[in-house]
């Protein structure tokens, strides 16, 4: 019985120290293949149909809550995500997002500055990685779940950019 306690707490510790460490190796991982333009390895990385989603569905409760429907004038915006973010949740629209925090280069102060992301944990198999700028601003967040052994980036929390007073006044019932 002794024999089988060294190696059963020298597999306990190993697993403890995975679950910690892979969400490091995981984002680390998706910036050397963002930096290195390797599509495939962001493709094996990132669940781009849950993405895009992701991405789809909050854009959409974000236009419901700023533009009332009007009719058919108020289907349009709705009707442009969808070709919008088809368009930029792709393998080069993320690989910007993970280099330097922003979804377009252009709108970075210092073009190659990397930033360096910290890592939340939001339940045992999920992790949300938040960029450190350190500009003040709040920038966009990505949302990890666990697959098998590794991680897939399955959403982007993009954050709210309305002053508060206008957030508090949005009608609770427009999502």
């Amino acid at each position: 019985m002794r024999k089988w306690i060294v190696p059963l707490a020298v597999v306990l510790i190993a697993l403890v120290g995975w679950q910690v460490a892979s969400p490091w190796m995981a984002l680390d991982t998706l910036r050397d293949a963002a930096r290195e333009g390797d599509q495939r390895d962001l493709a094996a990385a990132i669940d781009f149909p849950e993405l895009r989603a992701s991405v789809k569905s909050e854009l959409r409760e974000e236009i419901a809550e700023e533009a009332p429907s009007h009719g058919l004038a108020g289907l349009l915006p709705l009707v442009l995500v969808d070709h919008l973010v088809d368009r930029v949740v792709t393998p080069q629209g993320l690989s910007a997002l993970l280099v330097s925090g922003h979804v377009l280069r252009d709108d970075d102060p210092e073009p190659g500055k990397e930033i360096d992301w910290h890592v939340k944990w939001t339940g045992p198999g999920s992790f949300r990685a938040v960029p450190e700028v350190g500009d003040g601003k709040v920038h966009p967040s990505l949302l990890f779940r666990r697959s098998g052994l590794s991680w897939n980036l399955v959403g982007i929390d993009i954050p709210d950019r309305r002053p508060r007073s206008a957030r508090a006044s949005a009608p609770s019932g427009a999502a």
